[in-house]
This record gives structure tokens, sequence and C-alpha cells, in this order.
């Protein structure tokens, strides 16, 4: 499916025409109407086929002040992770360059071995990439 212009409104025109309305503006309403899939719903259309390209092992993780119970403001940042586990059950294979995951004891910089709080990292194409260090993931 094409994108389509859509026409500015007449806002020069006058809506009544008397009782009924103008006909500049029921041209527009029915440009309007054919544009936004006239008797067929291109949004609901263009809904399931975006559900249908998602994987459905996606897990949506909120990042960036989403709460429970919290007000929404502004942007809300969200992060597509292929993973949430510890680095050694890491996804190796099957992964896309640039996918995200949350190592949960990758460790920042300055923590020790053994001692890491948690990272998210992407794949670089042979190996997980801390974003905090820019280096592989580590425990």
């Amino acid at each position: 499916m094409t994108a389509t212009s859509v026409p500015p409104p007449p806002l020069n025109r006058p809506f009544l025409d008397g009782i009924y309305v103008s006909t500049p503006w029921q041209i527009w309403f029915s440009a309007m109407r054919d544009r936004s899939g006239g008797s067929t719903d291109k949004v609901d259309a263009a809904y399931q086929a975006a559900m249908a390209a998602v994987p459905q092992t996606t897990q949506v993780v909120a990042g960036g002040g989403l709460q429970v119970g919290g007000a929404l403001s502004g942007n809300v940042g969200l992060t597509l992770y292929v993973a949430k586990a510890p680095v050694a059950a890491l996804p190796t294979a099957g992964n896309a360059q640039g996918d995200w995951a949350y190592a949960l004891d990758g460790r920042k910089p300055g923590e020790s071995a053994g001692a890491g709080t948690g990272v998210p990292c992407f794949w670089s194409g042979s190996s997980w990439i801390a974003v905090t260090s820019g280096v592989a993931v580590t425990a």
C-alpha cells in the first residue's frame, strides 16, 4: 500500500451551504474517506500486518520513566530485548546485527568480577557488547 497525499481542507470556503454541507467540504470528506480505506479498514489491516511481522519472542521492557501507577509525560522509551539473562545464558546463535539484550550480571565499568549489577548490551555480529563500556560483556 503506497502513501497518498491528503488534500488540505477548503478552509477558505464556508462549511455550510444553507442547511447542507457545501460541495468543497463534501469533496474533501470524500477524499479523506477514500484515503483512509473507504469501506475497507486500512488501519486495522496495517495493524494486523505489523503484528504478524513482530517476532513473538520479543520482550518489551520499559525504560526511561515508565512505572506502574506513574504518570506518562513526554516520550516513553522502550527497548526490545531478544534476551534478559545472565551473561553465560545470552544467546550466541540466531542473533541479528544490533539486537539488544540485558545481561543480568553484566559488569559496568568499575564493577569487579562476579559482582556485576546488570548492563544492556547489543549483538555486534560475534559477541554481546556492553553499552556502558563498549567491550564484550562480562560477568
